[in-house]
């Protein structure tokens, strides 16, 4: 699919007035400030109703969404931009994300009363600015028409706390914020010891204490990303509109929404039973749509990590000018030409030559397909795990069978997978990730933190277990959300499991040992094995079965590949490390080593559940 296909739309307006630093009053009395951008002609604001746009964001309403909402007037919107409470020129203390359902509803029917706006009200933005969204979304705004939420995630807990085990992300991330929030603005020695924070070194001082971390100069935040860590339970602190908007899906309008995400990108990896795409037209929802394409977290280019996955995987190219075609639809009912031809568009990974092209980049290539639902209908196909790293169709018959490894927190394996959105900052300005993301062979490098030279393959290292098929006779092709279960048991009272899906390329002249392609990851943390809302620690050598949940993938394992599942117990810096005493590990200053064991035999069979099937 090509941009030749799609018309570009002509501009109605040439002029578009602004109307900066507007104060919204919340019902609590703090202000937000906003800025309006009006479509105009000879320059005097239309006259016309019409409908409004709104996109609250803690990121600055400023000069980078100017661009966006520019040219989203010009083409008959009334458009604003909100800095959320807390944040640049908005009133109030800053809790993120604490603080968007009640705000998000003020402003979403303080604009539908606009002199310009007719009374309908579209929502969009991404990350942050999509969580806001679905927490708005949960009081049921009455003119809220529409919603445009990419690269978000509506679950506050299983977006901090994934299978249980913290996403140190956080912790990055509100350094980050802190840099530009109120304490720093208020003392620019805070705000230059913030800018110049390398918080890559504070990876070695992890656990950190409150009062001594590097938020202790900004405590508002601090507050916050200990108040995340601490409730390590799905607890009543989580329980609420705010924090787990998908949580309360019965409460949110029946409004056309689109979802953006993308396949490595960390939102998609939360639990996938909280996926609200799914949910919500389960529940009677119509107009919900869905893109899943080969992205990270908002690259949507055709490099992605060391792969790429062709033009056609290029958002531009599947879903050009999305959100003003989006909103056209459903606000002015023009036609969309196609770009929305089906409620669910995802893009399967694979069927490439395997080859490195010209600019270095692995060929894995995909196409993309569409229908209905999400997960597409079907069966899993169970391939249970065996000795010797076998993995086959056929349940094991051993009556004794299983692999041990040793588990060290102090030489924790790194996150490979491409979905580690830990940050720092670099020492000429700007932030980078502290791993590359993307898709990546399995292989350690200067993409990952915390490894060094000779760089070998990362199934080398004694604490990864490693399963894989025999040589694939016919393409598999899986779409869907894969789970490992694992019947386990260890000599401590909790540990992780981490699961990684690869399709393992034959060797080649490009690479004498293979490719080995991540296309899938979970994590689980054994003491909440049996849910997220009390910890049950084990009795050390207690059997028990441990079900991990994979982030969702469309891949095609080519005949000739094999399928590979790699079993170790941390992913460092993606989550927290176990420290193997039961206790919160991001507080937990005692490590132990363990020594965990999977079982494979005939009343313990571990399996990996692969949806799809041969073709």
């Amino acid at each position: 699919m090509t941009d030749s296909k799609f018309s570009l739309r002509e501009e109605k307006y040439p002029e578009v007035l602004i109307q900066p630093n507007v104060r919204v009053k919340m019902r609590d009395g703090i202000e937000l400030v906003t800025d309006i951008y009006l479509p105009a002609r000879d320059l005097r604001s239309v006259e016309d109703k019409i409908p409004a746009l709104l996109r609250r964001t803690p990121y600055n309403k400023g000069k980078a969404n100017n661009e966006d909402a520019m040219r989203l007037a010009r083409h008959g919107y009334v458009v604003a931009l909100q800095d959320v409470r807390g944040r640049y020129g908005s009133d109030g203390v800053f809790n993120a994300f604490a603080q968007e359902a009640e705000d998000g509803y003020d402003a979403i029917e303080w604009l539908a009363d606009h002199a310009v706006c007719d009374g309908r009200v579209g929502t969009f933005g991404g990350s942050y600015e999509g969580f806001a969204q679905a927490a708005a979304e949960t009081q049921a705004p009455p003119h809220l028409a529409a919603t445009c939420h990419y690269f978000s995630y509506p679950h506050g807990y299983h977006s901090v706390h994934q299978g249980g085990a913290l996403d140190v992300f956080w912790l990055s991330y509100f350094v980050m914020m802190a840099a530009d929030g109120k304490e720093a603005a208020a003392n620019p020695h805070v705000k230059e010891a913030l800018l110049q924070m390398n918080y890559k070194e504070w990876l070695d001082r992890y656990p950190i204490r409150e009062g001594q971390s590097p938020l202790s100069l900004a405590p508002s935040y601090e507050k916050t990303y200990f108040d995340y860590l601490r409730h390590e339970c799905l607890d009543e602190f989580w329980m609420n509109p705010a924090l787990c908007p998908s949580e309360y899906l019965d409460q949110w309008p029946d409004v056309p929404s689109l979802w953006v995400c993308g396949w490595y990108d960390h939102y998609p990896y939360c639990h996938p039973d909280t996926l609200a795409f799914t949910r919500l037209k389960e529940m009677g929802h119509k107009n919900q749509y869905v893109v899943f394409g080969p992205w990270t977290h908002g690259d949507t280019a055709n490099v992605i990590g060391q792969t790429t996955f062709g033009e056609p995987s290029v958002r531009d190219e599947i879903l050009p000018d999305y959100q003003l075609r989006w909103f056209d639809r459903w606000f002015k009912g023009t036609d969309d030409e196609g770009v929305f031809e089906t409620p669910v568009q995802y893009f399967v990974m694979g069927g490439g030559t395997g080859t490195m092209n010209k600019e270095g980049l692995f060929e894995h290539g995909g196409d993309w397909e569409g229908g209905e639902l999400w997960p597409p209908k079907g069966e899993s196909v169970a391939l249970y795990l065996g000795g010797n790293g076998q993995i086959d169709e056929a349940c094991p018959t051993d009556e004794s069978s299983s692999t041990r490894y040793r588990s060290d927190p102090d030489d924790p394996c790194p996150s490979s997978t491409g979905v580690t959105y830990t940050v720092t900052r670099q020492p000429t300005g700007g932030t980078r990730r502290i791993n590359t993301n993307g898709a990546w062979d399995q292989t350690e490098g200067p993409h990952l933190h915390g490894v060094d030279e000779p760089f070998l393959p990362l199934e080398s290292r004694q604490d990864v277990l490693v399963f894989q098929t025999d040589i694939l006779q016919k393409d598999f092709k899986s779409a869907g959300h894969p789970v490992v279960e694992l019947w386990a048991s260890s000599d401590a009272p909790d540990w992780d499991f981490v699961a990684k899906l690869v399709d393992l390329y034959p060797p080649s002249k490009d690479h004498p040992r293979g490719f080995a392609l991540a296309v899938s990851e979970g994590i689980q943390r054994a003491k909440f094995r049996n849910g997220n809302k009390e910890p049950e620690l084990l009795t050390p050598g207690e059997r028990c079965l441990i079900k991990i949940e994979m982030r969702p993938l469309a891949n095609l394992f080519k005949a000739g590949h094999r399928i590979r599942l790699d079993i170790t117990s941390s992913s460092w810096p993606h989550f927290d490390i176990n420290t193997h005493t039961g206790r919160n590990p991001s507080e937990d200053h005692e490590r132990r080593v363990a020594h965990q064991t999977v079982f494979h035999e005939m009343n313990s069979a571990s399996r990996l559940l692969l949806p799809g099937g041969y073709i």
